[in-house]
């Protein structure tokens, strides 16, 4: 008997000791989920946007770069999900196209090729 008493603080131990026992399912991301794509055409350079979910109304801003430089940014207002499209200016070199909603990155897409340095040139790495 007083071993069963002793047990019983041990046992009580193992139980559960939340409320409730299933937490529940998990709110969904307060961001927009979207598809996008971006294609090349003649002197310019389409996103094609397809918006799946979208919590409330808000600009999805776009920055387009050549390099590292900043060629142009647009405002796209998203009212409800469905398809949306915006076009570029496209040259030579590496275009990047990052897609920001109510300030954090959501897409980058990438056109072209970017500069790298050219891996059989031998630079000066320190070594003596």
């Amino acid at each position: 008997m007083r071993l069963l008493l002793l047990l019983l603080p041990l046992l009580a131990a193992c139980r559960y000791t939340f409320l409730p026992l299933d937490p529940g399912k998990p709110p969904p991301p307060e961001r927009p989920f979207l598809v996008a794509r971006l294609l090349p055409e003649g002197e310019g350079a389409r996103l094609l946007l397809r918006v799946e979910r979208l919590p409330r109304p808000g600009y999805l801003h776009l920055r387009w770069f050549r390099e590292e430089a900043l060629l142009q940014e647009k405002a796209l207002f998203l009212e409800s999900p469905g398809a949306y499209e915006a076009r570029f200016p496209l040259g030579e070199g590496y275009h990047r196209l990052v897609g920001l909603w109510e300030g954090e990155p959501l897409f980058q897409l990438d056109l072209g090729r970017p500069r790298l340095p050219d891996p059989d040139q031998v630079e000066n790495q320190g070594q003596r």
